[in-house]
């Protein structure tokens, strides 16, 4: 036998884990606008002229009630046999005697799969939580799956990504997928996407997690699973591109860019749909400013991303928005979102970069780990990220850990490729002064011409002078 808290419980899985929401409470009556049916559980007892009279009913107001004429009309009876046959193939009428019979509702494959679980609250709050009718309180409700897998693949990937990097610097985050602007420019593009799933550390995963909980809830309700997936992810792209016009050193991980967007997703909502009732607006705006002053606690936060995710995640909804119901804006916008990209890329492009990886090794070296240096050195030419100041810095390196000889052989390797640089001249001038061979000295110290202004390259200059005769 079917209980009132059993039932009540059903009706909540089902809004947890499908697409159907309480229409009424006191009727029982479910309605899912994406699937066009409706749903009613009916606990007094019928007769055949009964329940020709329930569905005449449910078919003359139910248009009224959801907007949208039903396809299918389901009719559960609880704890009692079906009556008779109804002769509407639009018209589905079925018993329901036993807790176990919900599980054999054709609802959704995630109820099929999660309603089975038995759950331990209360009838009161079963109620209470179903017959809300604020939309946010709705939302939180219902099951995301993209939201849920979201989290699962970065909680996943910070796990392996603490085995493998426990005890090495924040800087292997490079290596791991980082976001840098040398990278990407050096055709390093996937760094767009894989810097969205990594973190510094676990309370940068938790704030994230956190917020892409709430958040992700809310878009992935209003919007619907594929629409959410393509805010969250077009919103991180886009706020890292802004990124990368702007920050050409630093190094940026986390899904905060992608966590704005939605945030930028709910405001669309609201201005789309026109709901701005005082409860919605305020979580919205709340949750909104607690996000962005969170994430400011930490030292390495991404402000650009943050604002261009947000911007982003703003404009896609309404081109989303504009594909449903105004497809002649769509267009317009879908050029203005292309135009925009061009942008970025072209700006990004045409900025001076960073030498991430010299400035790495110069680093660790003024911080005397020599070892460490080497490290990024040898990866830096094993991608053939070298410059002539890769080649003076491991020449330096290099003398250090080995020899002067080393050091010397490194920087001729460097200036058969760039026989020019005034940097790996002057270095080599240095070094023909260090093994007393001041005719060489004098020959790189005169092609290290934009070096010929500065004090430290007139006493060489001098000393050659001396010393050469």
């Amino acid at each position: 036998m079917i209980t009132s808290k059993q039932l009540w419980e059903a009706i909540y899985k089902i809004s947890m884990y499908s697409h159907f929401e309480l229409i009424q409470s006191q009727e029982f009556m479910m309605a899912s606008v994406q699937e066009r049916r409706i749903i009613r559980f009916v606990t007094e007892k019928q007769n055949v002229q009964s329940l020709d009279f329930l569905v005449q009913k449910i078919e003359d107001n139910i248009v009224q009630q959801v907007d949208f004429k039903p396809q299918q009309i389901e009719i559960y009876l609880l704890n009692q046999p079906v009556p008779g046959d109804i002769n509407d193939r639009s018209v589905k009428v079925k018993s329901l005697n036993d807790r176990n019979d919900f599980n054999t509702l054709s609802i959704s494959r995630q109820y099929q799969i999660l309603g089975k679980r038995r759950l331990k609250h209360s009838e009161n709050f079963y109620q209470k939580r179903l017959m809300t009718s604020n939309s946010i309180d709705r939302a939180m409700i219902s099951f995301a799956p993209v939201t849920s897998l979201l989290i699962l693949i970065n909680v996943v990937l910070y796990v392996i990504n603490r085995m493998m990097h426990f005890n090495t610097a924040t800087a292997d985050f490079i290596e791991a997928g980082g976001l840098s602007h040398f990278n990407f420019v050096h055709g390093e593009y996937f760094r767009l996407i894989s810097s969205i799933f990594l973190h510094f550390d676990f309370s940068h995963l938790l704030l994230n997690m956190l917020s892409l909980y709430i958040f992700g809830k809310l878009v992935e309700y209003f919007y619907g699973p594929v629409r959410f997936f393509l805010i969250y992810f077009l919103s991180g792209l886009m706020g890292n591109l802004l990124s990368l016009s702007f920050e050409t050193s630093a190094l940026s991980v986390g899904a905060s860019g992608a966590i704005s967007g939605l945030l930028g997703a709910l405001l669309a909502y609201m201005v789309t749909s026109r709901r701005f009732d005082r409860k919605m607006v305020l979580q919205t705006a709340g949750g909104l400013i607690l996000f962005f002053l969170l994430s400011n606690l930490f030292g390495r936060v991404n402000n650009w991303a943050h604002f261009g995710g947000l911007f982003s995640g703003f404009y896609i909804a309404l081109l989303l928005y504009c594909y449903k119901y105004a497809l002649k804006y769509f267009f317009l916008l879908l050029a203005g979102l292309v135009l925009m990209t061009v942008l970025l890329l072209m700006n990004i492009f045409s900025v001076k970069e960073e030498h991430i990886y010299n400035d790495r090794a110069r680093i660790s070296m003024q911080k005397g780990d020599f070892e460490e240096a080497e490290q990024v050195m040898k990866q830096t030419f094993a991608k053939e990220f070298e410059n002539d100041e890769s080649y003076q810095l491991y020449g330096l390196i290099l003398t250090h850990e080995q020899s002067l000889a080393e050091g010397i052989a490194t920087w001729k390797k460097g200036l058969k490729r760039y026989p020019d640089s005034s940097l790996l001249n002057y270095q080599m001038a240095l070094a023909m002064r260090a093994n007393d061979d001041y005719m060489s000295a004098e020959k790189y110290l005169t092609k290290s011409g934009r070096y010929m202004n500065k004090q430290e390259m007139k006493d060489l200059k001098k000393e050659i002078k001396v010393f050469g005769e």
